[in-house]
Formats: structure tokens, C-alpha cells, sequence
């Protein structure tokens, strides 16, 4: 299971039911309360919350690059 309080974005997940088009292979390339992704497979951009995503992970492949923190002033 993933921790939904440590997703990044670039990170790499198989779901646990594939995609139409086959696929099971997702990238993340959206963060929030949705979490946006994209089949490796076919293309295809989805937006789903955020709690019914780390229910769908069945395993994470790749971790995106750790982002540095922001400069405060």
C-alpha cells in the first residue's frame, strides 16, 4: 500500500484493474485533492480522489525526483 501523504509527482503505480486499452501502468502528473495520471499504455489523462487512488495501488514501480523546498522570504 502507498502512502497517500507521499505521492510526487513522476511517480510510477500499477493499479489493481487494468485499463481498457489494457494497460496497467500509470504515471502521476497532477497532485491535490484529485490526483491526475496517465496510462503508459494508451495516453489517456484521469483525474481521481485522491483516497479511491491509494485504495487502487497495488504497487509503486518508480519514484518521481524529490522536489527541493520551497524558498521562503
Amino acid at each position: 500500500m502507498i502512502d497517500p501523504t507521499d505521492i510526487r509527482i513522476g511517480d510510477t503505480v500499477r493499479l489493481r484493474k487494468a485499463h481498457p486499452c489494457g494497460g496497467l501502468d500509470w504515471r502521476v502528473v497532477r497532485l491535490g485533492t484529485d490526483i491526475g495520471i496517465v496510462c503508459l499504455s494508451c495516453g489517456r489523462k484521469v483525474m481521481i480522489p485522491r483516497g479511491q487512488f491509494v485504495r487502487r495501488v497495488k504497487k509503486q514501480l518508480e519514484r518521481g525526483p524529490k522536489r527541493p523546498p520551497l524558498p521562503t522570504e
